[in-house]
């Protein structure tokens, strides 16, 4: 770090006036490679993002740090809580950006009580403004301007069932079946037949991407990962979280108010959305499970298995749906598996 700092601070004070020495203090991590710095010394809070050499889109030139940096504009166009980008250097790999503070949504939800009524009205407001980010945004979209591919049902496949079977089931758990494959295969293309209409999805919609700023206001991070996509994918993301618990009750209200703020904007993808639901809330929970095996397993951030058991629990609840039935190997070796307690 040290030999980077002269180059920091010309960035930084590039964009915003020294009010002293400035300085740089790495913030606490999560599941990214992504180092982030609150930077003092400036004339207002300021966070460094140093992200170099990032993935990128190969036929579309674009790259993942281009990307966050084209949404955080369009998500603040809408009125959304994306930080303020004070600078921006691609080669470099560098961006400068507002701070929003230390305030994350799961730990509100954990001091104010997953079924307290401050819970609801909260996640209600999270809800309106996804469906802003989802219909708006898309509407607004330019796609060339993602590193991302669509979410579709290969991807459903290859980067979240395939990824649940290989990192979680198998690495973690030693536990492989052949038939897995081909039944994840069906389930993917069965989510498919539902995913006609299309709005943007953010992906990684959960408690702890959500910040709240002053008077409660909520601000967002974490959206790179944003493309076009079915609009059960990000409620699934929030409801089926597995840093916050909630109740039956409170996850079905909520689902219900969505489909009828949906219905009111869109009656064909709230039709869609009924009857994707179930299918892709399991995708995405075999996401979230698969990333915790391999963050665990190839980066040593063993803390985040803390939090497979709530999503494994989740998911074999999912799994005894009625529309789950024809996908016995999948449900039997969901039933099987045991994560180590490695945290």
């Amino acid at each position: 770090m040290d030999k980077d700092i002269p180059q920091w601070k010309e960035f930084a004070c590039g964009s915003l006036d020294a009010a002293g020495e400035v300085t740089f203090r790495l913030l606490a991590g999560d599941g990214s490679t992504r180092r982030f710095y609150r930077v003092g010394g400036l004339d207002r809070p300021a966070v460094l993002m140093v992200n170099p050499g990032p993935p990128r889109h190969d036929e579309r030139g674009v790259d993942e740090n281009e990307t966050w940096v084209y949404l955080a504009g369009l998500f603040r166009s809408l009125g959304a809580g994306a930080p303020e980008v004070y600078r921006f250097a691609r080669e470099a790999g560098l961006i400068l950006i507002e701070d929003l503070g230390d305030r994350l949504l799961q730990q509100s939800v954990e001091e104010h009580g997953a079924g307290s009524a401050w819970t609801a009205a909260l996640y209600r407001r999270l809800l309106d403004t996804l469906l802003v980010l989802q219909v708006d945004g898309f509407r607004r979209l330019e796609p060339e301007r993602l590193f991302n591919r669509d979410y579709d049902p290969e991807f459903m496949f290859r980067w979240e069932g395939m990824y649940f079977a290989t990192q979680f089931a198998g690495r973690l758990c030693g536990h492989s079946d052949p038939a897995l494959e081909g039944e994840l295969a069906r389930l993917a293309a069965a989510a498919g037949e539902w995913m006609n209409g299309q709005v943007l999805i953010y992906r990684d919609f959960q408690s702890r991407n959500v910040m709240l700023g002053p008077r409660e206001s909520l601000r967002l991070v974490d959206f790179q990962g944003a493309r076009p996509g079915p609009p059960s994918y990000d409620v699934s993301s929030l409801l089926f979280d597995p840093y916050v618990q909630l109740g039956d009750s409170l996850r079905l209200e909520l689902i219900e108010y969505y489909h009828a703020a949906l219905e009111r904007r869109d009656p064909d993808l709230a039709a869609e959305f009924s009857a994707q639901f179930q299918f892709v809330a399991a995708h995405r929970i075999m996401q979230a499970l698969g990333a915790y095996a391999k963050l665990a397993l190839t980066d040593g951030k063993t803390e985040f298995l803390r939090y497979a058991p709530h999503g494994l629990a989740d998911l074999r609840h999912l799994l005894e749906g009625q529309e789950f039935a024809p996908f016995t190997v999948l449900r039997r070796v969901v039933a099987r598996l045991e994560p180590p307690e490695m945290v």
